[in-house]
């Protein structure tokens, strides 16, 4: 019976819950036996976790959703981080429970929700947590809807989400009166054509657009001669001007940096204009880039 638990708790970072450890046989007293034994230690609300088990953010996080009972999940930013949307960091510990509910965690923050449905649940691992259309809009109530703009891009760029599952299933918990969406919202009616993949282009047409600056086209295609197609990060397609923002790391080496200018040459024989900025000028200096690209496209039309 014990070997049983054991094994199941290896599978939950070391965790088990005193009701998983009465489907296995395993009584209170046995397992208050093994607490004083050091064997197990007892956790809030009826968890333990066995001895000697590596700690671990994802064992946190657990933690909190047994804790909280079979309808608890992580969610919010939490859930971020496990679906491993773009510069969220393993840290936070966020659950959700139904509101009818009563829990409160000094190791979670936690939330509570009118209209979690099991369709918006789902599991990662051993770990419940709500799925990433879900997750998406429920970022909304704790951050600003451009850190949501740049966590949907990522998301659709690893074909974690789709448009139209977010889309739809925003549309079902506006109707119901929900608090908190209203960032996704925004998100949502911005959204149109090919979007960016990085954040670092993301900020880039954010700049062009407060700067009252022409939207390029995010990933455009350029097809060469020898047949092969090329993709620029934007481009201002009518005067011929493309742009490759630089990020962290990126065109380190000589052969990278041999690959870049080979690359630059086969744009430019065919008349375009490449013209590059680094991820400090972008996320730095939205002053410097505006001026860039408002000269270039100034002296493009003008055939300068």
């Amino acid at each position: 019976m014990y070997r049983d638990l054991l094994a199941h708790a290896s599978s939950q970072f070391g965790l088990f819950t005193r009701s998983q450890a009465h489907r296995v046989g395993v009584s209170d007293r046995a397992l208050q036996r093994r607490v004083r034994n050091g064997l197990i230690e007892q956790l809030p609300r009826g968890v333990y976790r066995i001895v000697g088990t590596p700690g671990s953010w994802e064992q946190r996080v657990l933690s909190a959703c047994l804790a909280g009972g079979e309808q608890c999940v992580a969610s919010h930013r939490c859930a971020a981080a496990l679906h491993g949307f773009d510069g969220n960091r393993r840290e936070i510990v966020e659950v959700t429970v139904p509101r009818h509910i009563r829990y409160k965690s000094r190791a979670a923050v936690v939330h509570q929700s009118l209209d979690l449905a099991p369709g918006d649940c789902t599991m990662l691992g051993p770990i419940p947590v709500t799925t990433p259309a879900r997750t998406l809009i429920d970022l909304g109530a704790v951050t600003g809807w451009e850190r949501v703009e740049e966590m949907f891009d990522g998301a659709e760029r690893d074909s974690i989400v789709v448009d139209a599952v977010v889309s739809r299933r925003h549309a079902e918990v506006r109707r119901q009166g929900r608090n908190g969406v209203g960032p996704m919202a925004v998100v949502l009616e911005g959204r149109g054509g090919q979007p960016p993949k990085y954040v670092i282009e993301r900020r880039f047409l954010r700049i062009l657009e407060r700067a009252d600056l022409p939207r390029p086209e995010c990933q455009y295609p350029i097809e060469l001669p020898s047949g092969r197609t090329i993709y620029t990060d934007a481009a201002h397609v009518a005067p011929k001007l493309a742009w490759e923002l630089d990020g962290h790391g990126a065109h380190a080496t000589r052969r990278q940096r041999a690959a870049d200018h080979a690359r630059a040459n086969e744009i430019e024989d065919l008349g375009w204009q490449l013209r590059r900025f680094t991820y400090e000028q972008v996320m730095h200096d939205p002053a410097l880039v505006a001026r860039a690209v408002r000269n270039a496209l100034a002296a493009r039309f003008c055939g300068t």
